[in-house]
């Protein structure tokens, strides 16, 4: 079968033809159709998220196909799945077929658009646990960091689902924050660089989160961490939450525990990746059944399985869509 193959600590992978797994350790196979990519996928082939990855290996958190029963893999239900964490002694999404965590499996509607069912997986999950963590959400205002990203576009779009009074969105690029008005931002942040080259300061950039929001910050959504993340708990409310579920701008910025003190206010850890199945699972339908209405719009792009290495870059890079990965597929 075709793949996409890491073969070296610190290189994109490659496609290339590898042996077709087998049911094992009761998981699921599936016929891949499409698969995403995930920042997490990227620290681990760069030797940065814990332990070294056991190379070679398949990377690829997620992905939508058809479950394999027999001989006739196109004979199975249409499916949602996430793998084993890929480069710790497992094969991920990346292929032709591939083995699912059997408890992650969500079989999909009749007709469904197969590529928006991968695309809004992971980042969609992500957005609504960070937003369930942080409830209530209606009549809060809410502030969205790293706006200009995947996780950002669907939190500012669950917030307004979910009846926040204010969503306000931050990011560096202004097209990308434009992006965010038109999703249901009322107001917006531009993160600016300091004349030195260096980062906001967190107390200016906390000053300016507060005049954008006009009001006290309930809720913040925080891929980022780094300065903004730390000036987003700065610029909180009393009984504020901010709900860090990154840290793309670093994880070196201490948090400001007085601030946290003084405002009685929260900073929450969520990682999908340990969050429970069924409570993912159940995530996951709620934001496809909005994607599906139309009530949620997931900017993505589909490439095929023999760009990956080129599609792996740009992953790394911060690209303003999710990336959708085609399996072609000779089966």
């Amino acid at each position: 079968m075709r793949a996409a193959v890491v073969e070296q600590i610190g290189e994109p992978p490659a496609a290339r033809e590898i042996e077709r797994p087998g049911p094992a350790d009761g998981r699921a196979l599936v016929a891949v159709r499409h698969a995403t990519l995930n920042p997490i996928e990227i620290r681990i082939a760069a030797g940065r998220e814990g332990a070294a990855p056991e190379v070679p290996y398949v990377p690829g958190m997620e992905g939508v196909g058809r479950l394999v029963f027999g001989e006739r893999p196109e004979a199975g239900p249409a499916v949602r799945f996430e793998c084993r964490l890929p480069g710790r002694g497992s094969d991920g999404s990346l292929a032709e077929f591939a083995l699912a965590e059997p408890d992650s499996v969500v079989e999909l509607p009749d007709g469904v658009d197969e590529q928006l069912a991968a695309a809004v997986g992971v980042i969609g999950i992500t957005a609504a646990l960070a937003l369930d963590a942080a409830e209530p959400i209606a009549g809060s205002t809410v502030l969205v960091l790293g706006a200009s990203g995947s996780v950002g576009r669907i939190a500012v779009q669950l917030a307004r689902h979910r009846d926040a009074a204010r969503v306000v969105a931050v990011a560096r690029d202004p097209a990308a924050l434009g992006r965010a008005r038109e999703l249901g931002a009322d107001a917006v942040v531009e993160l600016a660089s300091a004349p030195n080259g260096g980062e906001d300061d967190a107390a200016e950039l906390a000053e300016r989160l507060r005049e954008a929001a006009g009001v006290p910050i309930d809720v913040v959504v925080d891929p980022l961490w780094g300065t903004p993340g730390a000036a987003a708990v700065l610029a909180l409310a009393d009984g504020g939450r901010s709900v860090n579920v990154g840290q793309a701008a670093g994880a070196e910025t201490p948090p400001p525990l007085a601030a946290l003190r003084n405002r009685r206010a929260a900073l929450i850890g969520l990682s999908s990746g340990w969050t429970p199945m069924e409570r993912k699972r159940r995530a996951y339908e709620r934001v496809l059944e909005l994607a599906l209405a139309g009530s949620l719009e997931v900017d993505r792009e589909t490439i095929p399985l023999a760009s990956v290495a080129e599609a792996w870059e740009r992953q790394a890079g911060s690209p303003h869509a999710k990336l959708v990965i085609e399996i072609e597929s000779e089966r």
